[in-house]
């Protein structure tokens, strides 16, 4: 376990001689506060772009379904102008008929 011990101080020296602490001035903080900010800028900046790219694919996306896919009019405009009731029975007018004695027909 003492070796272990060992090994890890001498890393933890290597570490230290490798990066040396930061000295502490006045405008540390602003600095590093400034770093930070800048990173936060950048990044925001990536994902603000994206959702941009995103909605002007979606206009598209929606300008071309609205233009292209959905059919504009139909020739079978009178068929929409009667009731749901007058198309079933426009459709089914046949399928109930009575035979009533001497060929008459209800």
């Amino acid at each position: 376990m003492d070796r272990m011990k060992d090994k890890l101080d001498a890393l933890w020296v290597e570490y230290r001689e490798a990066i040396p602490d930061p000295e502490a001035h006045s405008d540390f903080m602003p600095k590093l506060w400034q770093k930070i900010e800048a990173r936060r800028v950048e990044t925001t900046f990536v994902f603000r772009r994206l959702a941009q790219i995103c909605v002007m694919a979606t206009v598209a996306l929606t300008l071309v379904i609205g233009a292209v896919l959905i059919p504009h009019g139909s020739s079978d405009e009178a068929f929409y102008t009667g009731t749901y009731v007058d198309v079933l029975a426009a459709e089914h007018s046949n399928d109930y008929v009575e035979a009533l004695p001497a060929g008459d027909y209800r």
